[in-house]
């Protein structure tokens, strides 16, 4: 079972400069505090340009209310107010001046009412500065018109309102003016905008805080996957990654990056395994040449002739093991079986009168059926050649070999059976599952094989989306049935075996129900246990 290793910083691991967690991190931070910067822009702005709005909305209501006093009347509907005097002084007793204003009337120059209670004084008599802001309001009193202007007086930012009042039969000049301390509303302002900015600020160093922890868990299984990359050699596939309980897509990369690891171990493995197999096959028959070539007399003829018979005979079965091993690594390719629409009966007697010149045997055609099934006809075609060729190295002279095509109703649809049966030797059971794997062979053989041949038809059985099953017991022959689906697309590069072409891993076998006679027939697939 593969093991864990805690979490290891290698020493020498290269020089990193910003990581994943630095980089979300300050792209987080920096979103979050341009969105509150812009925020507080826009709502400020939006509340400094509210404020003069409702300034000077404010004193246009004093304005209107003044208008209503100069204009009331009498139930006789004579005029309430015949004098100027009266109509500032009765503005200004039911003036009511709200917070940040100041009203104060003129009559003729000079100032006359003002309330009793208002936030502050317009002209306190005590202000060296009240001659020059009693100037001033003077001079920007236009006769006949309202007007409202900015004005400094006393440290105070105002907005001023200055009215000219005049009374039919009345040659008297009056003036109303209000005064706004816009100014202590706006540093209010800037005073909420102080507040926003210390509170964004404590709100980015929390939420920079929090990120960082949050992001720092999300993140260990990258930091995991970092360090299995720098610790992982060809000498040493156990490690694992630690895989996180939520199941989220970091956890899904953990997962998958465990499952390659072990992918790649195995493939590692057989590689080493394929590699020592190939290395004893082409070893034999190497020794023999060199030590027949070392032993021949090269003055006696018959001997030279001799060595050279078995030196050929030994090239030839080299030459067969590399072309075994060639066309092995060839079924891993994804278009090493092209499925096309075949016709069965066709290929049956096709193949049938191809495999009953392979030797001398009793060649019975049993069955075929008449039907269209998708198929490689040229690998179909070599898997029945090898197995046939198969039943002859195990079987006598003058034994029947039967080869017949089936369509048969399976769990899952219909099934195309391609079988070869000898009446050989038989297969023990210990046997039957390890004939699959490379460079296996059964003692009993009455010819030269590599022990390449079953794992490439094995190998064309799976192209086709199929199994193959073996039907044997010693003494009694054996069935080899090739079952693929009648109609099926051809697996794909992630669904096809991801061991070594030439290799074994992953191949299980499972026993199916008995025959007729209680022989176990044994179904032979590969799968990625990866």
């Amino acid at each position: 079972m593969a093991k864990e290793r805690p979490r290891a910083r290698p020493v020498g691991a290269f020089s990193r400069g910003r990581t994943v967690r630095i980089r979300v991190l300050t792209a987080m931070m920096a979103f979050m505090t341009v969105g509150l910067a812009v925020t507080g822009v826009l709502t400020y702005a939006a509340q400094f340009r509210a404020l003069e709005t409702r300034v000077n909305a404010e004193l246009w209501q004093e304005h209107s209310e003044l208008g209503l006093i100069a204009e009331s009347v009498n139930e006789d509907g004579s005029r309430v107010h015949t004098t100027v005097d009266s109509v500032l002084l009765h503005a200004t007793d039911s003036a009511a001046p709200s917070n940040y204003e100041s009203v104060i009337t003129f009559l003729d120059g000079e100032p006359l009412y003002q309330p009793r209670a208002q936030d502050f004084a317009l002209l306190p008599s005590d202000s060296a500065e009240s001659p020059q802001l009693r100037e001033q309001l003077l001079a920007a009193h236009q006769p006949g018109s309202a007007v409202i202007v900015p004005m400094e007086a006393h440290g105070r930012d105002l907005q001023v309102l200055i009215v000219s009042v005049n009374v039919a039969g009345d040659d008297a000049q009056g003036i109303f003016v209000v005064a706004n301390d816009i100014g202590a509303q706006r540093r209010d302002l800037w005073q909420s905008v102080l507040t926003f900015a210390g509170l964004s600020v404590v709100t980015l160093l929390v939420a920079g805080w929090v990120g960082y922890v949050v992001t720092g868990r999300l993140l260990r299984p990258l930091e995991d996957l970092r360090a299995a990359t720098e610790q992982i050699t060809v000498d040493d596939l156990e490690y694992r990654v630690p895989v996180p309980e939520d199941r989220d897509e970091i956890g899904a990369l953990a997962q998958n990056f465990n499952r390659m690891l072990g992918r790649i171990q195995a493939g590692f493995a057989e590689q080493s395994r394929f590699m020592s197999d190939v290395g004893h096959e082409l070893r034999t028959p190497l020794t023999i040449v060199r030590g027949t070539l070392e032993t021949t007399d090269i003055e006696d003829v018959e001997d030279v002739r001799e060595s050279r018979d078995i030196a050929i005979e030994e090239l030839d079965r080299m030459g067969r093991v590399v072309g075994d091993l060639s066309e092995l690594a060839a079924s891993a390719r994804p278009d090493y079986v092209r499925l096309r629409p075949l016709d069965l009966a066709g290929f049956t007697r096709s193949a049938f009168a191809r495999i009953e010149h392979i030797a001398e045997r009793e060649w019975i055609l049993e069955r075929t059926v008449d039907v269209v099934a998708d198929a490689d006809e040229q690998r179909l075609a070599q898997a029945v050649v090898q197995l046939a060729a198969n039943a002859v190295r195990y079987s006598d002279e003058g034994s029947r070999i039967r080869f017949g095509v089936d369509r048969v109703l399976g769990p899952e649809g219909p099934e195309i059976h391609v079988s070869v049966q000898d009446e050989g030797i038989g297969i023990g059971t210990e046997d039957q599952r390890r004939i699959f794997e490379r460079f296996a062979r059964v003692d009993g053989s009455r010819g030269s094989g590599t022990g390449l041949g079953l794992p490439i038809v094995l190998a064309i059985a799976e192209g086709h989306g199929g199994v193959v099953r073996l039907l044997s017991k010693p003494g009694k022959g054996s069935t080899f049935t090739i079952v693929f689906p009648q109609f099926a697309e051809r697996p794909s590069a992630d669904e096809r075996p991801q061991d070594s072409p030439a290799g074994d891993t992953g191949r299980r076998a499972r026993a199916s129900a008995a025959d007729t006679d209680t022989t176990p027939t044994t179904t032979i697939t590969r799968r990625d246990e990866g």
